[in-house]
């Protein structure tokens, strides 16, 4: 290889990696990823039937479109094993109240980690969810039919929070929480 081929590789090389830098520059600004991003507003309302107000938008995370008031259902309706939970977290922290608790679960869940993982942080963070203090009455902002129940999402009087999921299906012929974030 002789010097004027060397230098003409040279700037080759350096012009590629200019126009490399110069396309990492135009896509690659945006530090971040758009893996589970929020569409934009634009994107959110294309997708949607209808025009959303800023009223509507009272959660962060997304729509409350349901956004309905639950006080003392009738046993058998799914939002019933929600009040429930809500009621119990309210309630003294007494081993009766916990078995009551364990109930509302299916029973092919571990008493132990339902007490450290949920019972616990139930009674600490119950205050956000429910409408009025020492009440279970709670709102729902939107809900889901899944494969095994609906999926129940609770408005939260903390701004800055996600309406927490709930699911809740039929577990041996009865409604359970098949899923709860205590959150």
């Amino acid at each position: 290889m002789n010097a004027v081929s060397a230098g003409r590789g040279n700037r080759l090389l350096t012009v590629v990696a200019l126009l490399g830098a110069l396309a990492w520059a135009a896509i690659g600004c945006n530090q971040g990823t758009n893996i589970g991003a929020r569409p934009t507003d634009e994107a959110a309302k294309a997708g949607s039937d209808r025009t959303v107000t800023g009223n509507e938008l009272t959660q962060k995370g997304g729509l409350c479109d349901e956004n309905r008031r639950v006080s003392k259902p009738d046993a058998e309706r799914p939002e019933a094993v929600i009040w429930r939970l809500y009621e119990l977290s309210l309630a003294p922290d007494t081993e009766a109240n916990f078995q009551e608790f364990v109930k509302l679960f299916p029973t092919s869940r571990n008493p132990r980690e339902l007490r450290e993982l949920y019972w616990t942080r139930m009674r600490q963070t119950v205050y956000k969810f429910v409408v009025e203090a020492g009440k279970p009455d709670f709102v729902i902002c939107r809900s889901i039919a899944t494969s095994d129940g609906r999926k129940y999402y609770i408005s939260s009087s903390d701004p800055r929070q996600t309406p927490p999921p709930i699911t809740v299906g039929e577990f041996e012929g009865r409604n359970k929480i098949l899923f709860l974030t205590p959150f």
